[in-house]
């Protein structure tokens, strides 16, 4: 993951008033959305994400899979790290009792499974019903490669 210090992080830096429009705009519609695919509960969002950055990300796929190709496949195994309850709580700073009550909120939607060991793992269904998520964060990560493209044009 590249930092304000890596070569992309200055590049960004010195192209901030290029970049930064394209991203706001794009990120506060993708936020939006994520918003209204969550019920308007973002710490739904965030306790989701945590545990689904447990899965590594060789994990996801061997190769260069499309979207399509990547969702019709939704039995691969993605194993994950172990995280609990208050390991979420821990990495996303969210109280530990509130992070149970979205716990139960996401496995009564069925997008996370508790193990018996307490782990915790998102489920297949959780991408499938998120789909359209999914695709409002293609149209983020677009946005910003377009303004990206831009930017680096101008400079050739």
């Amino acid at each position: 993951m590249p930092t304000r210090d890596s070569p992309q992080g200055q590049f960004v830096r010195q192209n901030f008033g290029r970049i930064w429009p394209a991203h706001l705009e794009a990120f506060s519609r993708l936020l939006r959305a994520l918003r209204d695919s969550f019920d308007g509960d973002l710490d739904l969002l965030v306790i989701l994400l945590a545990i689904a950055e447990r899965t590594p990300v060789e994990a996801w796929v061997s190769e260069a899979l499309s979207l399509r190709e990547l969702m019709q496949d939704l039995s691969r195994d993605l194993s994950q790290r172990p995280i609990n309850i208050q390991s979420v709580a821990d990495f996303t700073g969210i109280p530990r009792e509130t992070v149970r009550r979205k716990i139960m909120v996401l496995r009564r939607r069925g997008w996370i499974a508790r193990h018996a060991n307490g782990h915790l793992s998102v489920t297949p269904k959780a991408a499938a019903d998120l789909e359209g998520a999914t695709g409002h964060s293609v149209a983020y990560i677009a946005a910003l490669f377009i303004a990206y493209e831009e930017v680096a044009d101008r400079e050739a």
